[in-house]
């Protein structure tokens, strides 16, 4: 999410003053009927371009056991601390030394896993953690692909299939990303982006060109796969409004596989505010479960005290967001964020500091796993925690 002057806390909304760190603060439930997503006629087109396109013999669809068995980056065990309680001993990696770890030419963002994919907590065997990431200016997003136990990973450049025989990247801030069975989903402000991880495409690696060469050939901007776009699902009209009216913006996404949904929270830089959303899910589709004119509705929504919201997951009724501190209120940008967690529809309050500038959050059932995930330069860090010791629930 856009870190535009984190000077970040929870606030009590009366006078914008900071409540005190582990006061319990009013996260109230606010009417979601009138939060609804379209799909038009995406899904068709989209697979209509990419049946086309896969008759080539380069696009031959591949799955992610290609990928991962292709892995060309070594992410690194833990290897700086994270600000969380020392009581919750968290566990993770850090990513590869080098331009995933200190430079910004790309950003992390979104975070899921196989936790959320399957209901035991892997896919193919593998526990398996998925990251996006958005360059400079939001003019490219890939995935990386990571297999826990040996921390091997590949990054996979995502595009739209615009046409029968060509596609083009896709330009955002990668803002959030859930995986339910074989889709992924990538939330972007007004639009919810679906992929298929049934159909990889293997890419020529040297050119920066995305889409079809003057050889005939397909690359994807030096990466050795591309995911292409299945369909969509977005706001009536178009574009979102944060804090106020009938479309709030998508800056997180994560799973309850419990309630079979996806959460989507709204980033508010300079305050609280933001809007929790639940949209339901279809089991036995695996995509948002629609009403029969093919809208689909949000199903409840609460309104977060929380400034500068990055993340929010739902478990059991339990909801943990991630932003800032209240002890960090109108101080510089680039201090730790904190965790906060309480009941949706009740209050919420602060339970630890978290890593700088933490972004999304992924809880996986069948451990009991919080994992998070930051964005900042040389301290980015993947990491899980004990749901129930954080929460005691």
């Amino acid at each position: 999410m856009r870190v535009v002057g984190l000077f970040l806390a929870v606030v009590l909304g009366l006078a914008g003053l900071a409540a005190p760190a582990g006061a319990a603060v009013p996260f109230p439930r606010v009417d979601a009927s009138r939060f609804v997503y379209v799909q038009g006629q995406t899904f068709a087109v989209y697979k209509s371009n990419m049946d086309a396109l896969e008759r080539n013999a380069q696009l031959k669809p591949k799955g992610l056991n290609d990928v991962l068995a292709s892995a060309n980056r070594k992410g690194r065990a833990l290897c700086r601390g994270t600000h969380l309680e020392s009581g919750l001993s968290p566990k993770g990696f850090c990513w590869q030394d080098g331009e995933d770890d200190d430079a910004n030419a790309w950003i992390p963002q979104g975070l899921t896993g196989s936790g959320d994919a399957q209901a035991d907590g892997t896919v193919g065997g593998k526990r398996i953690i998925a990251a996006s990431w958005h360059t400079q200016g939001d003019t490219f997003t890939r995935v990386s692909f990571l297999d826990e136990k040996t921390l091997a990973y590949r990054h996979v450049l995502l595009v739209e299939p615009h046409a029968a025989g060509d596609f083009r990247a896709i330009s955002s801030h990668g803002d959030g990303l859930s995986w339910y069975g074989n889709y992924l989903y990538l939330a972007q402000g007004s639009v919810l982006r679906v992929f298929d991880l049934r159909h990889f495409w293997a890419m020529d690696t040297a050119p920066a060109h995305v889409g079809r060469n003057a050889n005939g050939r397909f690359s994807a901007r030096y990466h050795a796969w591309a995911l292409p776009q299945i369909g969509a699902y977005w706001y009536e009209g178009g574009g979102c409004a944060a804090i106020n009216g009938g479309k709030p913006c998508s800056s997180s996404l994560s799973l309850d596989r419990g309630t079979n949904s996806m959460i989507v929270s709204e980033h508010v830089a300079k305050g609280g505010n933001g809007r929790v959303v639940r949209w339901p899910l279809d089991p036995g589709t695996g995509l948002l479960r629609t009403e029969p004119n093919g809208s689909v509705r949000a199903v409840e929504a609460f309104r977060s005290p929380v400034w500068g919201m990055q993340g929010a997951v739902a478990h059991n009724g339990y909801v943990i967001v991630s932003g800032a501190c209240a002890q960090h209120a109108g101080k510089p940008v680039d201090l730790p964020s904190c965790l906060h967690g309480g009941v949706a529809g009740q209050s919420i309050s602060q339970l630890t500091e978290a890593p700088v500038n933490n972004q999304n959050l992924s809880y996986w059932p069948a451990t009991g796993e919080l994992w998070l995930m930051n964005e900042q330069l040389r301290e980015r860090v993947v990491v899980h925690v004990p749901w129930r010791a954080l929460t005691g629930k």
